[in-house]
């Protein structure tokens, strides 16, 4: 009777997942081909991202709140100037983030290099867990972030363009 009863849970447990497998192979239907494969474990940056910035920036980099800014396809920017590089590196809160030198090295080259795409520019390098360190230690203390992000943002813009047209 106990083994009868296992193998019914365990055919009740399976069924939900057996369940999305026509769904997955329809197209369009927005699923993995394989529902299972989706539980596999996600690269170090991308969860140090998610585990720390996804909750505000969005799980792909885009927020829904007009205040918090939007990495996807832009963030990478950053990395054609000196200065942008340093600037997202010394945020507070990329700066004080309850993470390692090296797991915020991780996050960061995933915001820049993965949800930044094309915006990074060709030959950028990854950030280390030594130049991550260093940038924390000089934590930006402008009050007013926005008005400082517009004017190095728009510096770094410029630098790209003149990159690319190169």
């Amino acid at each position: 009777m106990k083994r009868a009863v296992l193998a019914i849970l365990l055919v009740l447990a399976a069924a939900p997942l057996t369940a999305l497998a026509p769904l997955a192979a329809a197209p369009g239907s927005g699923l993995p081909p394989d529902p299972l494969k989706s539980l596999l474990p996600i690269p170090n940056g991308a969860s140090r991202y998610l585990e720390s910035c996804g909750g505000c920036h969005g799980l792909t980099g885009s927020s829904a709140k007009r205040e918090i800014p939007e990495l996807k396809g832009h963030v990478g920017r950053f990395a054609c100037t000196a200065e942008g590089r340093a600037y997202i590196g010394r945020l507070p809160n990329v700066a004080f983030a309850n993470l390692s030198d090296q797991n915020l090295a991780e996050a960061m080259n995933y915001m820049v290099f993965t949800l930044g795409g094309t915006s990074a520019p060709k030959g950028a390098k990854p950030y280390s867990a030594r130049e991550i360190g260093a940038l924390r230690k000089q934590p930006l203390k402008a009050t007013d972030l926005t008005t400082m992000r517009t004017g190095v943002l728009g510096r770094a813009v410029v630098a790209c363009d003149q990159q690319a047209s190169r």
